[in-house]
């Protein structure tokens, strides 16, 4: 076999393996992107791309895939693909110029540009300019001149938390500040306030939030009290990792129950998934994602987070790696798609089980034959699993 063959083929094979769950993009169009992003007080991040460009597809694949990138545009932007040559992509395009691909956008909800970029970036390149996007969007300054001068009213200081806080700038003190003065306000200002201002679960603010939540999802409805909750539960999370304080892990998942309990066993699980994996305590790592792995039961998502995770963090953990390999097999069951089966075979070959990685793709390419599809991949893969029995 030509080596250059086997050396796309193990490429081909193990690209799932080495990245793990990266940005979430938006499934719409980008009025709705835009709309959202306004709605949530976020800027929109645009990929604007086309199918036969080289360096966008690189950064498809090796950098949009990444968990870091993920992590951070997940958290702080509403984001958005957009091929240029369709028909969004166009209408996008008679209102921000592209001249060459990619073109990454950050935009504010009332649609100005607040950063652009032309070129492919690599992984730290992109998050710097993230965090530069979110510093030029910084509005907070607007309202800390008034608040200087003695401006309290509710709309300056609601304002001023709120800019604070897109902006990853402390707000507590200001918050407290403000409701320990007793304002005028009314109750459904005062829930909506408290709401904004208790960003971490480990506060007296957020123990408010808690006894108010009734009352506020009255206020304010159901999926964005639980959606703020869930934020601020995630970022004590991040401080218990910082701060290697099982004790606040422990605060922020009991908060978790009070607040969103539907979504609470899962959030609980891949917390501690993170909070253990940081510290490389393996076995409270595994005792964290194996009742995940069984709550996952027919999501292929889930499933594919812990492989990730595991592969990511433990890949030379054999006990890991074969639960890997049997999440794995049981995503390629629920999906009998070929990304899904590569993945199964790339883990079966990693655990140095060839002959049932010759097996899977084998019975596939049977069932393609039936279905009369082309064969060459299949083909192609078995002489690589061949190959590595030689």
């Amino acid at each position: 076999m030509d080596r250059k063959l086997l050396i796309s083929l193990v490429l081909l094979l193990m690209a799932f393996i080495g990245n793990a769950q990266g940005i979430e993009f938006f499934h719409g169009n980008w009025k709705d992107a835009l709309a959202k992003a306004k709605a949530e007080d976020k800027l929109l991040f645009v990929d604007a791309f086309a199918k036969w460009c080289g360096p966008c597809k690189a950064m498809a694949k090796n950098v949009f895939t990444q968990q870091k990138v993920g992590e951070y545009f997940n958290a702080n932007f509403i984001n958005l693909k957009l091929d240029m040559e369709e028909a969004d992509g166009v209408t996008f395009g008679h209102k921000y110029e592209v001249s060459a691909y990619p073109t990454l956008f950050f935009i504010d909800g009332e649609g100005k540009v607040v950063k652009k970029i032309v070129g492919g970036q690599q992984p730290d390149g992109l998050i710097s300019a993230g965090g530069d996007a979110m510093k030029k969007n910084d509005r907070s300054g607007k309202y800390a001149e008034k608040y200087e001068t003695g401006d309290r009213s509710y709309e300056l200081v609601y304002n001023y938390v709120k800019a604070l806080n897109a902006a990853g700038k402390p707000s507590l003190k200001i918050s407290n500040d403000y409701l320990n003065s007793n304002p005028s306000i009314t109750e459904n200002q005062k829930l909506t306030f408290l709401l904004e201002a208790a960003v971490d679960a480990d506060s007296k603010l957020f123990d408010q939030v808690i006894s108010q939540k009734d009352k506020i999802i009255g206020s304010v409805g159901k999926e964005i009290y639980e959606k703020k909750c869930e934020s601020a539960c995630q970022n004590t999370v991040n401080k218990a990792v910082e701060f290697e304080m099982e004790s606040m892990l422990t605060e922020a998942l009991d908060k978790a129950k009070k607040t969103f309990p539907d979504k609470a066993e899962v959030f609980s699980l891949k917390s501690q998934m993170q909070f253990f994996k940081a510290f490389k305590a393996e076995q409270n790592y595994m005792a964290s994602y194996r009742p995940l792995a069984k709550k996952a039961g027919k999501d292929p998502e889930t499933l594919k987070f812990i492989v990730q995770d595991i592969f990511q963090n433990f890949r030379n953990n054999p006990k890991m790696m074969s639960d890997a390999t049997e999440y794995s097999g049981k995503i390629y069951e629920l999906k009998e798609d070929m990304e899904s089966m590569n993945q199964y075979i790339s883990l079966l070959v990693q655990n140095k089980e060839v002959d049932k990685a010759l097996k899977v793709v084998n019975e596939a390419r049977e069932k393609a034959e039936k279905n009369g599809q082309t064969l060459t991949e299949y083909d192609s893969i078995i002489q690589y699993l061949n190959s590595r029995k030689a």
